[in-house]
């Protein structure tokens, strides 16, 4: 997918329908969450959203349905937050912002919100230009999400359970297996989607069943070593450059929609960043689509702006 996105998207049109389709495909599936809800449909403990689940879809975890529909949100978000629009634009940029949000929200995913958060403190700042109005801003807009996502009320990670929840214990323990894999197996890992199966053999608790990692770092140090970790924040980083090199190759005024896609992007990969820390998604497609637009939106700036030359 990456080398087949990086050389189809060429042209600044393909780029309009890529962001057009990612904004549509992201609605669709949040009305459809919103639907499930509504109706008591695939609800995981009882109020935790999911899509097809009897199924075994890719969206049948609340966790991962969150993450598919975190991509759209940034894209959406610089519809939002685009000055430079129509009204009509902005208007449907909101009106799908909310719905999209909706959708997270009913998911009850922690990750989700810390990801809706990161994307519209980004755009918020560009807007501001204050870390620490945004910053204020960020924590009193998550603990608003927190409170209408009703995270209290799961039956893991809720009020019901006191101290540090099951749902946080959980996690921490997955965290210290994930770690032992990493020290026992340092240049290899337990392997890709490995995890899971070798929980029983690293964990320092055991409850009767494996568990997931719940952490995008911790898993691909887990599974691909410490020298896989390394490479992939290197990935990271290589992602976050190219697209900081096209920013500063457009024109603030001619390539406003091509500057809006950046910052989608720029968006998305920080949102990714955020809510890895809480989900497991290094080596699902978001991230990699993400590189594959930014390879080939820099390619494309860059020629444009040897034309111009």
């Amino acid at each position: 997918m990456v080398f087949a996105i990086a050389w189809w998207i060429k042209s600044e049109v393909a780029f309009m329908w890529v962001r057009l389709g990612i904004m549509v495909s992201g609605v669709s599936v949040a009305l459809v969450a919103l639907y499930n809800k509504a109706n008591g449909i695939g609800l995981v403990e009882g109020t935790r959203v999911t899509i097809s689940r009897d199924l075994r879809s890719q969206l049948g975890d609340p966790n991962d349905l969150s993450l598919v529909l975190m991509f759209p949100v940034s894209f959406l978000a610089a519809e939002a937050f685009n000055t430079s629009g129509t009204r009509t634009q902005r208007f449907f940029g909101i009106a799908g912002l909310l719905i999209v949000i909706n959708g997270i929200i009913a998911t009850q995913s922690r990750g989700g919100l810390l990801g809706i958060c990161a994307v519209l403190g980004y755009f918020f700042y560009q807007r501001v230009r204050s870390i620490y109005i945004t910053g204020i801003v960020g924590v009193i807009g998550i603990m608003c999400l927190a409170v209408v996502a009703g995270i209290s009320d799961r039956s893991s990670g809720g009020a019901a359970e006191g101290g540090v929840d099951a749902s946080a214990m959980g996690r921490l323990y997955a965290w210290q297996a994930a770690f032992n894999m990493a020290v026992r197996n340092p240049f290899t890992g337990v392997g890709i989607d490995n995890f899971y199966a070798n929980y029983y053999f690293y964990s320092p608790h055991w409850d009767g069943k494996n568990h997931a990692v719940h952490s995008t770092w911790l898993q691909v140090m887990a599974e691909t070593g410490f020298v896989g970790f390394t490479l992939f924040v290197t990935l990271i980083v290589a992602i976050y450059k190219l697209l900081r090199r096209s920013q500063q190759l457009l024109d603030t005024h001619a390539d406003a929609g091509l500057l809006m896609v950046n910052r989608s992007l720029q968006a998305g990969l920080l949102a990714f960043c955020v809510s890895g820390t809480f989900l497991t998604q290094a080596f699902t497609w978001p991230l990699y689509i993400i590189l594959a637009l930014s390879v080939a939106f820099e390619r494309m700036v860059q020629a444009r702006s040897s034309d111009r030359r």
